[in-house]
């Protein structure tokens, strides 16, 4: 794919805009702690997050704890992260420049994360008022998690663009899996929750260490 071809560009949220860890490791003990489970380091929720949260409790949660106790935490996460999504979330390095330039040039702008609807858009309202996203997308009814690519067809016609002209970007193994199989340029950042290695088997096609490199691919 040429960067050329490339009308829209779409984001993932946790680990690629915003460092949202802290957040959700946070409220994920505060859950655990509640139920009489062991909490973990914040720092290993880094390889838990990107597939739903119920994918995370299923993980952190033990199994022997029964499934009445995994449905108590999730349950106290899911009220309390809201309020408290932002307490310690931060911008990347340059993800604001990246945005600015972006809708300067003229791309179309979207986001789509495994993160709930309302609490995407909290999020994106707070961080990026001034950026004029076509769309945020969070988890719904209507809309799979990602890899599936149902989430992507209907970007396409959202945006009334085709596959090939739709550059994905993200941080995890979903995202460049969803990426491919909605027949989008797959190009993964370096600073997110996931290894080159993982990246590279989920089928990026690049790898960035920086935005200035994202902004080199498009000729920003």
């Amino acid at each position: 794919m040429s960067d050329t071809q490339v009308k829209a560009v779409l984001f993932d949220l946790d680990g690629t805009l915003l460092d949202t860890v802290k957040d959700i490791g946070t409220g994920a003990n505060l859950a655990l702690c509640r139920c009489g489970c062991p909490e973990y380091p914040l720092e290993d929720y880094r390889g838990f997050v990107g597939h739903g949260i119920k994918n995370l409790f299923r993980k952190i949660v033990p199994a022997s704890a029964g499934e009445e106790v995994y449905q108590k935490a999730l349950d106290f996460y899911l009220s309390y992260y809201p309020d408290h999504c932002m307490d310690h979330t931060e911008l990347f390095p340059g993800i604001r420049e990246l945005l600015h330039k972006l809708q300067a040039a003229g791309y179309q702008l979207g986001v789509i994360t495994n993160k709930t609807q309302e609490t995407a858009q909290k999020i994106m309202d707070h961080y990026f008022p001034e950026v004029d996203f076509a769309f945020v997308w969070g988890r719904s009814g209507d809309r799979p998690l990602k890899p599936d690519p149902a989430a992507g067809k209907l970007a396409c016609a959202e945006l009334g663009v085709q596959p090939e002209e739709v550059l994905f970007f993200g941080d995890g193994d979903t995202d460049m899996e969803f990426a491919v199989n909605s027949g989008f340029w797959p190009v993964a950042c370096s600073w997110g929750y996931r290894s080159r290695e993982e990246l590279t088997a989920a089928g990026a096609r690049q790898i960035v260490d920086t935005t200035a490199e994202l902004e080199h691919i498009l000729h920003l």
